[in-house]
């Protein structure tokens, strides 16, 4: 019908505006963060380039539930602000029946996020993994940040005061735990990152420094020069489990073990969280309009502001949800779709005041 594509239309124009804009926005924001790598430590422009394209799906994953609520409420602040809506009351248009191309495309939406979500989030993941691997072998004056612990070598931390692009350090510290049973400490005045082609890892060569081993008796031995060879990991090794079955098999070996279940519950939940931004889509198109027909007193403006309060809400809520996961306080799928849960229970009651003609909260009107 002519008014279904009219409300898709007037949907349809500021979640693209307003998808595409934020995409920018985070794409100038990262660049402007990443600007150091391009200037002051020696990573190309094309390297830059797609260390950016990868950070896109993740964020586009927690952008599209945004984008969608936020059209969804600027397109029917206006036609309520343009009288429109009153005059399809009066023609016997009810609330309900407006929301059926709003469903569509909220239905759209959510699919475009659960394909994201399961398949471009985690190839997103790996890629940049991949990325920041090749770009350390390639610039070794990446590799450690000056001032900073530095873990992206396993088991091996590097601590330098100054680092240039070149690849040389001052003020070397390096706890070496690679075996357990044997760990070290190493100091150094002044070290060098060696490529080493086709390796998995950097080599460091330390001159005027000192090794300790401790123990009983610390024992100590000094060295005019001395190598190291950092392994490069960018991070853990991947945990790869084609089910939730096996993510709990996993978690349930490790408790058993003693060992730290941290890693697997925060790739369950990551996976889990994946297919919830899909729903929360459907759940916040459903959302907007109710609150884009509504004018609380401070003015047109109102449901946008308010749309923005309880975007910043749910993601609060995510982020508690995490905390109480990794505590092991509550399961992992019930701490990722209970955001999803307690703002379904609100859509219901938003939506539910709407048809009835009914201020959606306490202080607004209609």
């Amino acid at each position: 019908m002519i008014l279904d594509r009219y409300l898709a239309r007037e949907i349809a124009v500021p979640f693209l505006l307003g998808l595409f804009g934020l995409i920018a926005l985070f794409m100038i924001n990262q660049f402007v963060h990443l600007a150091d790598l391009l200037v002051g430590r020696g990573m190309s422009l094309y390297g830059l380039l797609k260390v950016l394209a990868v950070l896109v799906p993740p964020f586009l994953l927690i952008t599209l539930p945004a984008a969608i609520f936020l059209a969804g409420i600027v397109a029917f602040a206006r036609l309520s602000s343009d009288s429109e809506f009153v005059a399809l009351k009066a023609s016997g248009v009810s609330f309900l029946r407006l929301m059926r191309p709003v469903l569509a495309i909220a239905l759209l939406v959510a699919a475009a996020a659960l394909w994201v979500g399961v398949a471009f989030e985690p190839w997103g993941k790996g890629k940049l993994k991949h990325l920041a691997t090749r770009t350390l072998k390639e610039n070794t004056g990446l590799a450690i940040t000056p001032g900073t612990f530095n873990d992206l070598f396993g088991d091996v931390v590097v601590y330098a005061e100054t680092a240039t692009s070149s690849g040389r350090l001052t003020g070397i510290f390096i706890s070496d735990e690679r075996d357990p049973r044997r760990p070290l400490l190493v100091t150094a005045l002044e070290g060098r990152l060696v490529q080493d082609p086709g390796q998995d890892f950097l080599g460091l060569h330390l001159t005027g420094g000192e090794i300790f081993r401790p123990g009983i008796k610390v024992q100590r031995v000094r060295f005019a020069e001395y190598d190291v060879k950092l392994r490069i990991t960018s991070g853990d090794e991947p945990l790869l489990f084609d089910s939730p079955q096996a993510l709990k098999a996993e978690l349930e070996r490790r408790r058993a073990a003693g060992e730290p279940p941290g890693r697997v519950l925060q790739l369950w939940l990551d996976r889990t969280k994946n297919v919830t931004f899909g729903a929360a889509c459907l759940i916040f198109g459903l959302l907007g309009p109710a609150l884009g027909l509504h004018h609380v007193r401070s003015g047109r403006m109102g449901g946008l502001t308010l749309g923005v309060v309880l975007i910043l809400i749910y993601y609060v809520l995510i982020s508690v949800a995490q905390a109480l996961v990794m505590g092991e306080r509550v399961p992992v799928v019930v701490g990722a779709w209970m955001p999803n849960a307690l703002f379904l229970l609100g859509t219901l009651y938003v939506i539910a005041r709407a048809q009835g003609d009914r201020p959606v909260t306490p202080w607004g009107r209609r």
